[in-house]
């Protein structure tokens, strides 16, 4: 790629992923990596131009949910002890091509993470958690066990040393360590994410988590996969409401990461041709590393059927106000890094999204839930320049996203 000294994309649509309108005929002008000037018409005699007539501009799409230092699966089962730099790299590459200017890795190998972060690999802009804080005794990486809350504290001020941009913390964190845990975060002007389930959504808004990962809470006495299908069978419409109303008014972000559990719950995920886009080093294991291969059809089937509870949920959540981001837990089986934020993306047109409010859940939502809202995630004026640039008008149907002419980084 080359750094032009200005560029001009002329005669394009914008959609400028604050959920404003769409702006059609319009020159975006840009220099260096920031966009200097969007009107009607914009004179630059010293810029390349781009005809860009019956094409349309989005924000470079923001991942709030990828591991990039996943060590991937044998073709045994088993976890690879270490990731390698190589295959990082083309996992970063993958991302970009599809459009992926920014990334957040919401757990990581605290030291490796963030020098990853610093080192400004080629790809997508980096924000990194570190390991993640969870009370149990499971320990392999990326995990950091805590018993107590002295222990906490101390992870907590390590990660700050270290440089990390957000914590995060799991599923066995009880509401009394999940209480020390955010204090201590905020303590570091840190905000901190949760993948939770012995503490409650409803608990962990009311005590001041920033974000919740994944499309639902579950239950504390769920102990299996298969016990998010039941749960979704029984819901409990008067908890959720409840929970619900607690997200909003503590103004928790939910990034759902449905892709996660539809490429569990349907089998159908498993011949999907875009597999043959996934760095082979992740995609070889998947197989194996399958977290519901041991599910039944019966079981599978019964998922599916479950499938819809979950769509009216995310729904239910986007009606009531509640900001939501797009993420996707890439590079787990079947999760395609840079084509599953496409995926999700259409999974929430399924849900009853309308598109412009997907947009901006992948650009301008994720950019404010990253502090980073001033600086990129929304086509204006004096921000850096990430866009993408679509043959095909995106609100027409969210899977035009895919239709992409040009990936646009820092100006690049």
């Amino acid at each position: 790629m080359i750094l032009a000294a200005a560029l001009l994309l002329h005669n394009i649509t914008v959609i400028d992923g604050t959920g404003a309108p769409p702006a059609p005929h319009r020159d975006v002008l840009i220099r260096n990596e920031r966009i200097v000037r969007i009107a009607k018409h914009v004179d630059a005699h010293d810029a390349r131009v781009l005809d860009c007539t019956g094409k349309f501009l989005i924000p470079g799409l923001i991942d709030m949910h990828a591991h990039l230092l996943a060590h991937p699966w044998d073709e045994k089962g088993n976890l690879r002890p270490r990731w390698k730099r190589e295959e990082v790299f083309e996992l970063l590459q993958s991302l970009l091509r599809y459009g992926v200017t920014t990334v957040r890795d919401p757990g990581s190998e605290t030291e490796a993470a963030v020098k990853l972060r610093d080192m400004h690999p080629p790809g997508p802009r980096i924000f990194t958690a570190g390991r993640i804080i969870n009370a149990s005794d499971f320990d392999p990486e990326p995990f950091a066990p805590v018993h107590n809350a002295d222990e906490v504290r101390r992870e907590i001020d390590w990660q700050a040393r270290a440089g990390v941009d957000v914590i995060k913390i799991y599923a066995s964190m009880p509401p009394d360590l999940v209480k020390v845990t955010i204090e201590e975060a905020h303590k570091h002007h840190l905000p901190i994410i949760g993948h939770l389930q012995r503490t409650t959504w409803t608990e962990a808004a009311k005590l001041g988590i920033d974000g919740v990962e994944h499309p639902a809470p579950w239950s504390p006495d769920v102990h299996d996969l298969f016990g998010r299908v039941t749960w979704l069978e029984h819901l409990d419409d008067e908890k959720v409401d409840e929970m619900i109303r607690a997200l909003v008014a503590h103004h928790v972000v939910v990034d759902p990461t449905l892709i996660a559990i539809a490429t569990k719950f349907d089998p159908s995920w498993k011949k999907n041709p875009d597999n043959a886009l996934a760095p082979k080093a992740y995609a070889n294991g998947w197989p194996s590393g399958d977290f519901v291969r041991d599910w039944t059809d019966e079981q599978h089937a019964e998922a599916v059927r479950a499938w819809p509870k979950l769509l009216a949920l995310t729904k239910k959540m986007y009606d009531a106000g509640v900001t939501m981001t797009v993420g996707t837990d890439t590079p787990t089986p079947w999760i395609v890094p840079g084509v599953s934020v496409h995926d999700e993306m259409r999974l929430l047109r399924d849900a009853g999204i309308p598109p412009l409010a997907i947009i901006k859940m992948a650009t301008f939502n994720a950019a404010k839930a990253l502090h980073r809202e001033r600086e990129f995630g929304s086509v204006r004026e004096g921000l850096i320049a990430d866009l993408v640039v679509l043959d095909r008008d995106p609100l027409a149907d969210i899977a035009n996203t895919r239709s992409i002419a040009m990936v646009i980084q820092g100006g690049r």
